[in-house]
């Protein structure tokens, strides 16, 4: 056990908190604001001077991207530096109390009411996150921290990994391979997408009790992860009585193909909630889609192969009936696509989610606006008017970026982008 040390910075260590495969975590006092942080250093940065420079300036930039984030379920970061002595280290705001891991431990799955409250307080972190264009890329139960008073907060936002962290070092595998998606653990990819398949694993625990993907060695977690689907949570532990469109929610979540997954963080709650109260989960629009699509390459095929087995009947009516028919399928196809494509989910999403996804890209195009990225300001009010069409701050919000445009000149604008 390394020695506890007595100053981080211009920090005074009081003592530890807690151990990871990442690094310690220190309650310590700021003796120029005199109010008591958290310090989380890094292990394992023993890096050649060129790369621990790059990281550096990574670890920098992400916390200090992650510092703008203001929101009552986030844990603050307040500084960042590199001690001679100790290394990288992050300063947060001390949150007394246990994390979720420890509570699941202790007390077992959560009851239905206490699991929506702190799903919806998980989604609400993600979305200020995801909205600042912060991904997480470590959500899991040791990061979520459960105040004296109840209240939810997300920690280790915006922490750069250490060069290869996730790759075996000396048989150990730094990282937590049972939360992270697919993706990430075969290509190295974090989205927005990477974070709800950790939120999909970390509702899956609290409602049963147990891990999607259980297991003591990190590799074959790792390869259960990518290749292999979850038992559903009501079967790993039948006496939580989870309903069955419930353990449908959490499994779509943990869809191995990013574009299954659920759009946001509240979509995959407002579905949680939903299954619960006994409604049937809907399915993801590429699916609903899919059926009459074959059912016209089904009837596109029969009418090649009459076609090349020589049928030379003359049938004017029936060609003139096949013609306008098709062309009637054809057309309603395309525009049903095209409707679908022009709003990803919309058909599929209740007026809740719809009201939901619709403030969500409303604050896309607030903060596009204020970059001064119209086209994306623009794009962000299409896309929150096929949600919503009813929310008043649509016209308010266009009226703000048609003052931008009238004083830049259109002219001057980027193409408008064509989708989300």
């Amino acid at each position: 056990m390394e020695d506890t040390p007595q100053q981080i910075g211009r920090y005074r260590i009081e003592r530890l908190l807690g151990s990871g495969s990442m690094g310690h975590v220190y309650l310590a006092r700021d003796a120029d604001l005199d109010r008591p942080v958290a310090i989380k250093t890094l292990r394992d940065v023993d890096l050649d001077e060129e790369t621990r420079a790059v990281f550096l300036s990574r670890f920098q930039n992400e916390a200090k991207a992650a510092a703008r984030l203001q929101h009552p379920n986030i844990v603050q970061i307040f500084d960042v530096g590199d001690d001679p002595k100790h290394g990288p280290y992050l300063v947060f705001e001390y949150v007394p109390g246990h994390t979720l891991k420890q509570q699941l431990r202790k007390k077992g799955p959560l009851p239905k009411e206490q699991l929506l409250v702190v799903a919806q307080q998980i989604a609400d972190a993600l979305t200020t996150a995801h909205m600042a264009g912060v991904i997480h890329r470590d959500l899991k139960p040791e990061n979520l921290l459960i105040t004296e008073n109840g209240q939810l907060k997300l920690a280790d936002f915006g922490i750069a990994r250490v060069p290869n962290a996730n790759l075996t070092k000396e048989g150990q595998f730094l990282g937590t391979p049972c939360y992270a998606a697919p993706e990430t653990l075969l290509k190295g990819e974090y989205s927005e997408k990477t974070d709800l398949f950790s939120f999909g694993a970390v509702v899956y625990e609290a409602a049963s009790g147990e891990r999607a993907f259980p297991g003591a060695e990190a590799m074959v977690v790792a390869q259960n992860v990518m290749y292999n689907d979850p038992t559903p949570p009501s079967e790993v532990n039948r006496g939580a009585a989870i309903p069955p469109q419930v353990d449908q929610v959490i499994m779509r979540a943990l869809c191995k193909d990013p574009d299954g997954r659920f759009a946001s963080a509240r979509t995959l709650v407002s579905s949680l909630r939903e299954a619960y109260a006994g409604k049937r989960p809907k399915k993801p629009a590429r699916q609903r889609r899919s059926f009459p699509m074959i059912m016209l390459l089904l009837v596109g095929a029969a009418l090649a192969a009459w076609a090349l087995l020589g049928n030379d009947v003359k049938t004017p009516s029936a060609g003139i009936d096949a013609g306008t028919d098709a062309g009637a399928d054809a057309g309603a196809d395309a525009g049903t696509d095209a409707g679908a494509d022009a709003g990803p989910g919309t058909e599929i999403l209740t007026p809740h989610e719809r009201e939901e996804a619709a403030k969500d890209e409303l604050a896309r195009a607030r903060k596009a606006l204020q970059d001064g990225d119209i086209a994306a300001a623009e794009a962000a009010l299409d896309r929150a008017t096929q949600y919503d069409p009813s929310n008043p701050d649509i016209e308010a919000l266009r009226s703000e970026v048609g003052a931008s445009v009238g004083a830049v000149g259109r002219d001057k604008l980027p193409p408008k982008a064509s989708g989300p």
